[in-house]
């Protein structure tokens, strides 16, 4: 189903859209996905995990766009993309009332409201225009900014693996949270 561009406002006034993404858009979302994963210890990816494939990103894009219970936003503004949302639905049968939710922002965008309006976003979307009943997302222990958003946006925690994650010699545990939809 659809996704209708919105335009919103962050908390220091600035007005984004927040949209599907588009074929067009493969190395723009390269750029800002590797831009954030190269510069933050709070994701489980490194550059070498996501190289620089831009029909990789094509055939991403283009898996989304057709299926049913998944799918991937883009925040932009000013014509450059400062974030992007993913609901990633299950394919298998008994569990493709599920999907798993992934979020970047580019870090100087960072705390200004742009995680809840694209949370807001996905949710809106996945009740009112897809079968999902279950959205969840895993997040470090040591990333209390996210885990606060999660939980403010009405996820809760529903496991946690200690020491799941290794940063260099520190080990991090991984909190398993959930929203149910319907």
């Amino acid at each position: 189903m659809k996704f209708e561009k919105t335009n919103c406002t962050l908390k220091p006034g600035n007005q984004i859209i927040i949209r599907p993404a588009e074929i067009e858009d493969a190395k723009a979302i390269l750029n800002l996905k590797r831009g954030y994963i190269k510069n933050t210890n709070t994701l489980p990816l490194t550059l070498e995990d996501y190289p620089d494939d831009l029909e990789k990103e094509i055939n991403l894009i283009e898996d989304y766009q057709k299926s049913e219970n998944s799918i991937f936003l883009l925040a932009e503004y000013n014509n450059q993309l400062i974030g992007n949302i993913d609901l990633t639905g299950s394919k298998r049968s008994k569990i493709s009332h599920t999907a798993m939710l992934g979020m970047g922002i580019n870090e100087n965008w960072r705390n200004q409201g742009l995680g809840k309006i694209l949370i807001e976003c996905a949710i809106d979307w996945a009740t009112e225009k897809s079968k999902l009943e279950i959205i969840w997302l895993d997040v470090y222990s040591s990333n209390e900014i996210a885990f606060n958003l999660y939980k403010q946006m009405g996820f809760v925690v529903s496991g946690i693996i200690k020491s799941f994650f290794k940063e260099g010699n520190k080990y991090i545990d991984k909190v398993q949270m959930y929203q149910k939809l319907k």
